[in-house]
């Protein structure tokens, strides 16, 4: 796979996918040595089930089984935006038993939160997995447009949007643009992305700010209008919508993401055994395709591509949160 260079994000280098498909030839060979020396494999995802975490979690715990020829379960530890279940993992030895399939939060949470770990510290980065890039949609009730149209509104007068949470990546991004635009507009955050879109899809809130998979069914049946997305180039869920980068405002890349992770006592071979069995994991057609049908562009990094990505995105947020001084809610 090629990794790309966007703005904000790790540095991606040609991912040798006949390597990992070498590796699937001969896993069996490996397969015989357990990767954990207990009977099951836990992979901890810090949120609630059915979301893309989870949903992610399950599909690359199912091709890890088979690989390594143990059990592999998926357990929820949700709360605090995440660092209950990344907290938990952040305790465990580093013998293969537990990983962590993060989120955006894993970089957000430092900057808002006095954490009982350190983020950087605490764990062994493996494989940032993709990205899920946001997209700003209105009512089709309200006038506007384009983006343009709606930034010129929001100079004129107070606007209030919607967001799935206080203090994530889409509430950051938003204050992002506002900067750009020379706007400032009225955060309303939700207890989860599909509450804020019910309302969106409703009329209860004119504007909201997303996940392009959160936001796309919607658009497609008339029920919402995506006037930008907040990623590198235009996401396939929603091909006719431009980026914030496109109108005029070039290296602009916002997104969530996806990332592996392993507690900080694990071996570096035992890091790179996890990251060439998600590397084979990523071949999978139907692994590829579920994770895309998510809206998850698909990057498959090395373990210090990972490292310097989260904290690069630390750095940011951390920045974002001073200038406008965010507190969680």
């Amino acid at each position: 796979m090629k990794i790309r260079e966007p703005a904000f994000r790790p540095t991606r280098t040609t991912f040798a996918w006949s390597l990992a498909l070498t590796l699937a030839l001969v896993g069996g060979a490996r397969a015989a040595e357990p990767f954990c020396p207990d009977a099951n494999i836990k992979i901890v995802a810090p949120f609630p089930p059915g979301g893309p975490t989870d949903i992610t979690a399950r599909l690359l715990g199912d091709r890890l089984r088979q690989q390594f020829g143990q059990n592999v379960i998926v357990e929820s530890r949700a709360g605090a935006s995440g660092s209950i279940g990344t907290g938990y993992v952040a305790q465990q030895p580093g013998n293969g038993c537990t990983i962590l399939l993060s989120y955006d939060t894993h970089a957000v949470n430092p900057a808002l939160y006095p954490l009982p770990f350190d983020t950087v510290t605490a764990f062994k980065p493996v494989m940032l997995i993709g990205t899920l890039p946001n997209a700003v949609a209105v009512h089709p009730s309200q006038p506007w447009k384009t983006f343009d149209e709606l930034m010129a509104a929001a100079k004129s007068g107070q606007l209030v949007y919607a967001s799935g949470a206080s203090a994530g990546v889409a509430h950051f991004s938003m204050k992002l643009i506002e900067q750009i635009y020379g706007v400032q507009m009225q955060h309303v955050p939700y207890k989860g992305a599909s509450p804020a879109v019910q309302d969106l899809l409703g009329g209860h809130v004119p504007i909201m700010i997303g996940s392009v998979f959160a936001l796309a069914p919607g658009v497609h049946d008339g029920r919402a209008r995506a006037l930008v997305q907040t990623g590198a180039k235009r996401h396939p869920l929603l091909p006719d919508t431009p980026t914030v980068a496109e109108l005029g405002n070039p290296g602009f890349n916002t997104a969530s993401w996806i990332g592996i992770f392993l507690p900080a006592g694990a071996s570096d071979a035992l890091v790179t055994r996890l990251h060439d069995a998600l590397a084979v994991a990523l071949t999978d057609q139907i692994v590829r395709e579920r994770l895309t049908a998510l809206g998850i562009e698909l990057v498959g990094s090395s373990p210090a591509e990972l490292g310097t990505f989260v904290n690069r995105e630390i750095a940011r947020w951390t920045d974002v949160v001073k200038r406008y001084n965010i507190k969680a809610e």
